[in-house]
């Protein structure tokens, strides 16, 4: 998966992509660093959204994984896309998180590295076809 910030610094993208024998995931992170004028105080009830575009004909079930624990956060269709919701309470100020798609009749889970994720993010998550 390649995780990206947004043009505003305040997103990430993700592609999932599997490898051929193993079907594992090739991880990589890509940071973009950039200088930002001082932001506006974050409200730490306000929720992440996750957008899942899902290039697969597969359905995919989405999880988040904090602190060793694994929550479904929904079901994207096959070639779709989605939002969804992360609730405050399992997003604190600068948490590592993963994200987990499992395709559903489908073999693997691949995972996201970990990432720090604050009130009010928007993570991209996209899906290859496989």
């Amino acid at each position: 998966m390649v995780a990206r910030r947004g043009a505003s610094g305040r997103g990430v993208d993700y592609v999932a992509m599997r490898a051929p024998a193993a079907s594992l995931v090739v991880l990589a992170v890509t940071a973009v660093a950039c200088h930002r004028p001082a932001a506006a105080p974050l409200n730490p009830r306000a929720e992440v959204a996750l957008t899942v575009e899902n290039q697969n004909f597969l359905d995919m079930d989405v999880f988040i994984i904090r602190g060793g624990q694994r929550l479904r956060l929904g079901m994207v269709s096959g070639l779709s896309s989605r939002i969804l919701m992360v609730r405050p309470e399992l997003i604190g100020y600068g948490t590592e998180v993963q994200f987990e798609v499992h395709p559903i009749g489908g073999r693997g889970n691949p995972i996201t590295e970990t990432i720090s994720v604050r009130p009010g993010d928007v993570i991209h998550l996209t899906i290859p076809p496989s």
